[in-house]
C-alpha cells in the first residue's frame, strides 16, 4: 500500500483550548505585524528562502509561500533543494549560489537544513559573506552546521526525548515501538533523543523496543518504507497489546504509521518526527485540508478531533500544536526582520532571536521552550533549541 505524502473539562479538551490559544496568537501575531508597521516592515534588503519541494515537504513550502504573499516576491525569494538531497549535494550546492547570486539578498534561511546544507552555505560564504545565513533543523552534526551558518535553529531533539516517554506514559502506554534506520541514528541529535526517550521510558516502566525500517532514500523507496511500516505495525500491536506507543524518526513513514494505527482501532502516537497536526495526518486519515486553511493549525486540530471522534479514537494520537518546521521557519523570518530593521546587535543576538520566537509562535515566554544547546559538556552559543507545547487529537 502506498500513501501520498504532504511531507510531511478532560485532558484533550485542555490541549485543544491550549492549542486555540497559541494558534489565534500566532495568526494574530503575523497579521498585526503586517498592519502596524513592527516586525513584519522589511528593511532594506530581501530574504532568501531555502526549503524543499511539497513533493518533500510541503510545509516547508507552503510556509515560505506564505512569508512571500506576505512580504511581497520583491522581498522574500524561494529557492529549492533536490528531492535526492542525499545523491545530489553538487545540486544543493548550485542551487544556493543561484539564490546568493542576487545581491539584493541580505539573509538566508535554510530550513530544513539537509545534509549537504552547511557545505551549501559554505560555498555561498565564499562569494557572499555578508548574508546573514540560518539553519533550520540542521540534519548534520552540530559542529559542522554552527560553523557554517551563523545561527542553527532545532527542535530540541535534547529535552523532546524525556518528553515523549512521559507524554507516551500519560497516554497509557505500557511497550513503545522506535522506527528507525542507521542513516538516522548516525544523526547525533536523532540518536540522543532516541537513547533519552529509551531511558526515560525504562524509568516510566515502559519497555522500549526498537525496530529497523528501510531508509526511504535507499533503492526501497517511500513506498518500500510504508509498505513495511503497513506491514509491521500490525505485527507489533498482536505482540505487545493495544497500549503500544509507535514513534517513527522520519516524515516519510509517518502517514503509514498513523494509517495502519487508525485502521487497526489501537494503538497509540504521541507524535509525528517533525512536530505537526499537519505532518502525515491528513493523508492517513483522508482529511481534506482546504487551500485557506493550509497553515490554520487551530482549525486542523480541531478537524483532526473532530475526523478522531467518528470512530471513538480521540486520546489515542497527539502532536505539538505549532509545526515544528512552521515554529523554526517563522522564527528565523521574524529574527531575519528584526536584523534587517538594525533592531539586533549584529548577526548573531540570540536575546533578540528569542524574541523572534516569541513573536512567532503568538504566545508568551511561559508556553515555549528556549535554550542554546549545552548537551553533555559542548556549547554552542549560536544554537537555538525550542519545543511548543502539546495538542491531543
Amino acid at each position: 500500500m502506498a500513501l501520498s505524502l504532504a511531507a510531511c473539562g478532560n485532558k484533550a479538551d485542555s490541549d485543544k483550548g491550549e492549542a486555540a490559544k497559541a494558534s489565534e496568537g500566532a495568526q494574530d501575531a503575523g497579521s498585526e505585524g503586517a498592519e502596524d508597521g513592527g516586525s513584519s516592515a522589511v528593511g532594506e534588503g530581501k530574504i532568501g528562502l531555502m526549503v524543499g519541494t511539497v513533493a518533500i515537504s510541503e510545509e516547508e513550502y507552503r510556509s515560505a509561500e506564505a512569508w512571500q504573499k506576505q512580504l511581497g516576491e520583491d522581498k522574500v525569494v524561494i529557492q529549492t533543494y533536490p528531492d535526492n538531497f542525499m545523491s545530489e549535494e553538487e545540486t544543493t550546492i548550485s542551487n544556493m549560489l543561484s539564490l546568493v547570486s542576487d545581491p539584493d539578498i541580505k539573509v538566508v534561511i535554510f530550513v530544513q537544513g539537509v545534509p549537504g546544507a552547511s557545505a551549501a552555505i559554505a560555498k555561498a560564504k565564499e562569494v557572499r559573506s555578508d548574508i546573514l545565513y540560518i539553519n533550520g533543523g540542521p540534519n548534520e552534526d552540530p559542529d559542522v552546521a554552527c560553523e557554517a551558518a551563523d545561527i542553527c535553529i532545532d527542535y530540541d531533539n535534547y529535552s523532546a526525548g524525556a518528553q515523549m516517554a512521559e507524554r507516551a506514559k500519560e497516554m497509557g502506554t505500557e511497550t513503545m515501538v522506535y522506527y528507525s534506520f542507521p542513516r538516522h541514528q548516525g544523526y547525533e541529535k536523532v540518536a540522543y533523543s532516541g537513547n533519552q526517550c529509551e531511558e526515560r521510558c525504562k524509568e516510566l516502566g515502559i519497555e522500549f523496543v526498537r525496530v529497523t525500517i528501510p531508509d526511504p532514500q535507499s533503492d526501497a523507496g517511500t513506498a518500500g518504507t510504508q509498505q513495511f511500516i503497513i506491514e509491521d505495525v500490525p505485527k507489533e500491536l498482536a505482540a505487545y497489546g493495544s497500549n503500544t506507543a509507535f514513534f517513527d524518526t522520519n516524515t516519510m513513514s509517518t502517514p503509514a504509521v498513523i494509517k495502519a494505527l487508525y485502521d487497526a482501532g489501537e494503538g497509540i502516537y504521541m507524535n509525528p518526527s517533525q512536530s505537526s497536526p499537519f505532518c502525515g495526518y491528513a493523508e492517513a486519515l483522508g482529511l481534506s485540508v482546504p487551500e485557506d486553511k493550509t497553515n490554520d493549525y487551530e482549525w486542523m486540530i480541531g478537524a483532526l478531533q473532530e475526523k478522531l471522534k467518528e470512530t471513538d479514537d480521540n486520546g489515542r494520537f497527539s502532536t505539538r500544536m505549532i509545526p515544528t518546521v512552521v515554529m523554526e521557519m517563522n522564527t528565523a523570518v521574524e529574527y531575519a526582520l528584526a536584523y534587517l530593521n538594525g533592531e539586533t546587535d549584529g548577526k548573531v543576538d540570540m536575546a533578540a532571536f528569542k524574541d523572534a520566537l516569541i513573536r512567532a509562535s503568538g504566545t508568551d515566554e511561559g508556553n515555549i521552550s528556549f535554550n542554546t544547546y549545552d548537551v553533555n559538556g559542548v556549547k554552542y552559543d549560536n544554537f537555538a533549541l525550542v519545543l511548543g507545547p502539546w495538542a491531543m487529537l
